[in-house]
């Protein structure tokens, strides 16, 4: 039987893991569960090493094989949140000046306060909402139309995409304008998608996650990834992207620069991922 071996994935899984774990252990004297956090990231290590052992082809080994970083991208945004608790820095005051110093002035508490329409609120941030299904629905499109290349090449990007704001996350923490500053209320968020998003962040979110944006990195990376296998659904996703970015400043959720640096980080992976996946597989074919 031909087994999975290892995949340009996995390379970058364990690049980032093996970065992610210098960022704690150089916060190990007040992060209390570092032992505990550095034991899950070497599980993540076995669990990569098992999967070369998965047969190459064949139903939801395969499946699993590829969209493993997506299965545990949550496990290393709830690991940053416990992470930034215990240290307790924060650069939002930095951050701000740098919004002061582009904009004149905090443009994601400014914006809806001088716009508050309820449409474009409900329209915003119903795209805001969509992160994840546009995050998990191409590499599963992808799946089912039986594109499997297009498929782990989908869930490189994304890998990519959020490992890369991980570590940014790990290094320069910042909470963001939705808990720094009062939050919207009244009209602009009576509706369901703004409900619904203030919900995911009150019962999800984790401190310190806000610059750049990873909902911008990720879903721009995802469509741009979609876009030589899936093209009609590029099509579709890319004015939910864009849409997506601007919900970012409207809806308070992130600085304007954030919504900036995430765009551009965006365009710089886009540029360098298939050159990346090349490289990171370039041992298997000798």
């Amino acid at each position: 039987m031909n087994r999975r071996g290892t995949q340009p994935t996995d390379r970058l899984t364990l690049i980032f893991i093996v970065v992610f774990a210098a960022i704690l252990l150089a916060q190990a004297k007040v992060v209390t569960a570092w032992p505990w956090l550095l034991l899950a990231d070497a599980l993540v290590v076995v669990l990569v090493a098992l999967l070369r052992l998965l047969p190459a082809r064949g139903g939801s080994a395969e499946f699993i094989g590829g969209a493993y970083p997506l299965i545990l991208f949550g496990a290393f945004y709830t690991q940053l949140g416990l992470i930034q608790l215990d240290v307790g820095r924060l650069y939002d005051l930095v951050v701000q000046r740098w919004e002061l110093a582009l904009f004149g002035q905090q443009v994601s508490v400014t914006w809806h306060q001088r716009m508050p329409s309820p449409a474009l609120s409900f329209v915003l941030h119903l795209c805001y909402g969509s992160y994840y299904w546009i995050l998990l629905g191409v590499p599963l499109w992808l799946w089912i139309r039986g594109k499997r290349d297009a498929f782990r090449r989908a869930t490189f990007h994304a890998a990519l995409a959020l490992y890369a704001s991980y570590l940014v996350f790990g290094v320069f923490p910042v909470a963001g304008p939705y808990f720094t500053f009062p939050r919207p209320e009244g009209a602009f968020i009576a509706n369901w998608p703004a409900r619904y998003v203030y919900f995911m962040l009150d019962n999800g979110s984790a401190m310190g996650t806000a610059f750049p944006s990873s909902h911008i990195i990720a879903s721009w990376c995802a469509v741009h990834a979609a876009w030589r296998d899936a093209r009609r659904l590029a099509l579709v996703l890319a004015p939910v992207a864009f849409l997506l970015a601007v919900g970012t400043i409207y809806g308070q959720f992130h600085y304007a620069v954030d919504a900036l640096a995430g765009g551009l980080l965006a365009l710089g992976l886009m540029l360098v991922a298939d050159p990346l996946r090349r490289l990171l597989d370039r041992p298997l074919r000798r």
